[in-house]
């Protein structure tokens, strides 16, 4: 009797185990789902975001950005270095479908700044420091 209650209570934590992986492989869990502060630009149909919409960031608070290309050519994110050095410049270098690259937005001053894919002249918007 004992051993039968070790078998079922073994083929428990294996059924339960194997179900948990099942789920994982179905739903993966990304290190890239970033919270509604943090900044996700998808470079698609040459835009991101579809629009290519201004980011708004704090002075002096670095935000998380991870740009994720889900094109089927190569895009990439810059930044250039301004004029009264208010944000650090960022180049994720080139992209390629499926890759994504984690950085942050760092703006010292106020102002106006372009991002840009290098490849694309209409991908183009602005990181608004306040």
């Amino acid at each position: 009797m004992q051993n039968n209650i070790i078998a079922i209570v073994g083929i428990s934590f294996a059924v339960v185990g194997a179900l948990w992986a099942i789920g994982n492989l179905l739903n993966p869990q990304s290190d890239l789902d970033i919270p509604v502060e943090d900044i996700l630009l998808i470079a698609q149909r040459s835009t991101f975001n579809d629009t290519n919409p201004n980011v708004y960031v704090t002075v002096n608070i670095p935000t998380k950005l991870v740009v994720r290309n889900d094109d089927a050519v190569t895009h990439d994110l810059k930044v250039d270095a301004s004029s009264n050095d208010g944000i650090t410049p960022i180049n994720t270098a080139p992209l390629r479908g499926g890759q994504d690259f984690l950085t942050a937005i760092v703006a010292s001053k106020p102002g106006i700044y372009e991002y840009y894919c290098s490849y694309h002249t209409q991908m183009r918007g602005n990181i608004i420091s306040q």
